[in-house]
């Protein structure tokens, strides 16, 4: 049953690249055929009016014994005169609504017109000029100093293809009403200026302290980049709290999984060690020598369960009460099978060493495994995470067919 299920979680990796290449590319043939420039009786579709010219790189057969390729340049559809003319006027018919944006009529423009360049409906290109563009640029912007009424004249450009028209549209000019406020702070700046023209001799600008009977004072505005260094430096600390805790998860995590997997070598030896007569206080401190012995010589590593090992038999050998020693020993690995574990090294220390061994058997076969189960769930673990760079790497690749393709559709 698990080869099986391993089998099967070998095959999904490949299975999903072969389905998503498959899919890309039926999405890839359904979409150029849908595009393709070429209808089924020869014809090919021109751009709306106003468009451009397209090329198409087309395929013919017939003229010669083999298929050859040629450049067909299409143009877009295009008005006659007559056309062009009547859309002239139609589009101007509609101007004014169009352009006078939040200004009542052309004749009382307070606010920004909105002057279009391209007439979508028609395709219809327009170019403005303003015959006072101090007042009016060729934007549409009012100028924002206006003091008294100005009439002047928008001339509008229509183009399509190669016909064209210029119309005249006269706009009046009236200064926008200003808010009290804005009224001050307009009348201060000019203050400003003024003060500005008259001392250009001086090595500076006396700033006035007092304007509209109330008192003055000046300073620059505050930087936001300094709010942003210091919200970044709250993101930074945020990100680096964060990180430590994830740190400290991820070393709790692995020491949880480095003393499953050397729970099954404890129990062996202990259970090898009290099969050969000795008692759990001697089995203990012989297990605590070996490894000792071991990381001196260097055959062994630091390991988790050992450390924990050897601090309970240090507390042994301080005179602390066996129980109490095996009972924190539980603790402090903190796992369901080592606190099993002393449980039953704990209820055999009170009843004696008579079955101990052959529970020791079991409970060493049931660790073996449960180490076989952790590290089959580690192999599956890390062939999910194989699967970020692969699909990565798919993703990578159906990019490099589809832009080619897309392109060659145009």
């Amino acid at each position: 049953m698990d080869g099986g299920r391993r089998n099967w979680r070998r095959l999904v990796a490949p299975f999903v690249c072969l389905a998503g290449s498959m899919a890309l590319y039926l999405a890839i043939q359904t979409i150029g055929a849908r595009d393709s420039p070429v209808a089924a009786e020869g014809k090919i579709a021109r751009s709306g009016y106003g468009g451009k010219a397209q090329e198409y790189e087309l395929c013919v057969s017939g003229l010669e014994k083999d298929a050859e390729t040629i450049t067909v340049e299409v143009s877009p559809m295009a008005y006659s005169e007559e056309e062009a003319e009547a859309i002239f006027y139609e589009i101007m018919d509609q101007m004014e609504e169009t352009i006078r944006g939040e200004n009542p009529s052309l004749m009382e423009v307070t606010e920004d017109l909105n002057l279009p360049s391209l007439w979508k409906e028609t395709g219809v290109r327009i170019r403005w000029n303003s015959s006072k563009p101090v007042y009016l640029d060729s934007s549409g912007h009012v100028a924002a100093d206006l003091q008294e009424e100005e009439t002047l004249v928008l001339q509008a450009r229509l183009s399509t293809g190669e016909f064209q028209a210029d119309f005249e549209i006269p706009v009046r000019l009236i200064p926008r009403q200003l808010s009290e406020r804005e009224a001050r702070l307009r009348g201060l700046t000019g203050a400003v200026a003024e003060a500005d023209q008259k001392g250009v001799g001086d090595s500076y600008l006396q700033l006035p302290d007092e304007y509209d009977g109330r008192t003055l004072s000046w300073s620059e505005p505050a930087d936001s980049s300094n709010i942003l260094i210091l919200l970044l430096g709250v993101i930074a600390a945020i990100l680096l709290f964060a990180r430590d805790g994830a740190e400290e998860r991820k070393k709790a995590r692995a020491r949880e999984e480095e003393l499953l997997l050397d729970y099954s070598d404890l129990v062996s030896k202990l259970m090898i060690l009290i099969g050969a007569g000795m008692t759990v206080r001697n089995a203990w401190e012989r297990m605590v020598n070996d490894y000792e012995a071991g990381c001196r010589e260097g055959r062994m590593k630091k390991r988790a369960a050992y450390d924990e090992l050897q601090g309970a038999w240090l507390q042994l050998a301080g005179g602390i009460p066996e129980g109490t020693a095996i009972r924190e020993f539980g603790h402090r690995c903190g796992l369901q099978p080592y606190r099993k574990l002393c449980t039953l090294l704990e209820q055999n220390r009170k009843t004696g060493t008579k079955n101990l061994r052959t529970i020791l058997e079991q409970e060493a076969e049931d660790a073996f495994e449960m180490r076989k189960n952790l590290a089959r769930s580690r192999g599956e673990e890390a062939g999910t995470r194989l699967l970020g760079p692969l699909f990565l790497m798919l993703g990578i690749v159906m990019v490099m067919i589809m832009v080619p393709a897309m392109l060659a559709m145009g």
